[in-house]
């Protein structure tokens, strides 16, 4: 796919015959979310055909070129191409996105909708994750581990970005890439640190010895987009070195377009841990929550009982800590915070994930969701609805 369209719009008029034909009837059809609030003006996401060919592709970008020369309002930004999962993000008119559902290639449309950190209010209290993580009962803080702690695991952030230069890292965190326009390679608003630290800090975290790679795609507000986060999600599948897991502690309404993109970064080898989101409500109406081949994440409190926000149901994969999680936090090198939300269940079991890897040499993420279920500790979950009911364990035997 080629890498941006603008590049075309000066060849564009040579193009003859436009790949869109004559209208149909009901081009809206395409447009999955078309009832949508939480959405971005005039903002969409296109998804190709999973068949689509590189010259139907190349065809296609060229007369959207052609189209959006002669619009000042109209753009397209993001490009996407993963396994099973090809598309753009594009600024339209209602016009150009009718003329644009009207291809063939194109399976489907949706408006580009909101992101947010799915964090809580802060809270006063210690961590009981760790201890929580590393035994069958709940009643102990203790961490037992095994010294390997996620040692040659990189765990991508993705998230609000990362305060690198915070003691729990040391020097393990790095800047992977910002989708954040006009923004600094930096955590502006606390949630990306908190989920990296409880996932691989000296203090807090599973795997103290994982690497992390920051990839911005909230703003200081703790908000972004769907286009935004897929372009997060492609481009750790593009970077991903070896034994390798993602996570995402944010959320939205139900997307394919993104749930397609997550499926794409596992076809690719990456590991994903994500966030059930706290809306108290059925997992199969959010995203990336939805997306089946992920781990998704709900929150218990330190008595196991499932967070009153927690949403859940079948598509939910596993339960860790989400309540008064103490962690890493912005502006300065010392600074913490206790907050709740399915985010820091998240975190939990993406640093698991790393420490099984590292510890048993897990190879594919379908491996590691398999062995993180088999350990997992079974039945102690109080009102999980129809969730499975089991809690991350790291095999410590305690």
């Amino acid at each position: 796919m080629a890498p941006y369209f603008a590049k075309l719009a000066a060849v564009a008029a040579l193009v003859v015959p436009l790949v869109f034909g004559a209208p149909t009837p009901t081009p809206h059809l395409k447009i999955r979310n078309s009832e949508a609030r939480d959405v971005v003006a005039d903002s969409y996401i296109v998804v190709y055909n999973k068949d689509v060919t590189a010259d139907v592709i190349a065809t296609h970008e060229q007369t959207v070129a052609a189209l959006i020369s002669k619009r000042e309002t109209t753009g397209v930004g993001a490009t996407f191409d993963l396994p099973g999962f090809q598309g753009y993000e594009v600024s339209a008119d209602s016009e150009t996105i009718a003329a644009i559902a009207n291809s063939p290639e194109v399976a489907f449309i949706e408006k580009n909708g909101i992101m947010e950190a799915y964090d809580t209010l802060a809270q006063t209290g210690a961590p009981y994750g760790l201890g929580r993580i590393s035994h069958r009962n709940s009643s102990t803080t203790t961490y037992v581990y095994d010294s390997s702690a996620g040692t040659g695991v990189t765990i991508y952030v993705v998230d609000t970005g990362v305060y690198l230069e915070h003691e729990e890292f040391e020097g393990r965190a790095s800047w992977g890439a910002n989708f954040i326009p006009d923004s600094p390679d930096t955590d502006e608003y606390g949630h990306g640190t908190h989920c990296a630290a409880t996932a691989a800090g000296k203090t807090y975290g599973i795997s103290k010895k994982a690497k992390l790679v920051a990839v911005k795609v909230l703003d200081k507000n703790g908000s972004g987009t769907f286009a935004g986060v897929i372009s997060g999600i492609q481009w750790v599948a593009d970077n991903a070195v070896p034994n390798s897991v993602l996570t995402m502690s944010l959320g939205g309404g139900f997307s394919a377009a993104v749930n397609s993109a997550v499926a794409g970064a596992v076809s690719a080898g990456v590991t994903v841990a994500v966030a059930a989101g706290n809306s108290n409500g059925n997992i199969s109406n959010y995203s990336p929550a939805s997306e089946p081949s992920a781990i998704t994440v709900g929150a218990i409190d330190s008595a196991d009982t499932r967070a009153s926000f927690s949403n859940y149901g079948s598509l939910l994969d596993v339960w860790g800590p989400g309540v008064n999680t103490l962690s890493a936090w912005i502006g300065a090198p010392t600074a913490t915070n206790t907050i709740s939300g399915t985010s820091m269940a998240t975190p939990h079991i993406a640093g698991l994930a790393a420490y099984l890897i590292s510890l048993e040499g897990l190879a594919t993420p379908a491996a590691v969701v398999a062995r993180i279920k088999a350990l997992a500790t079974s039945g102690k979950v109080k009102d999980v609805k129809s969730s499975l009911n089991l809690i991350g364990y790291n095999g410590s035997g305690l």
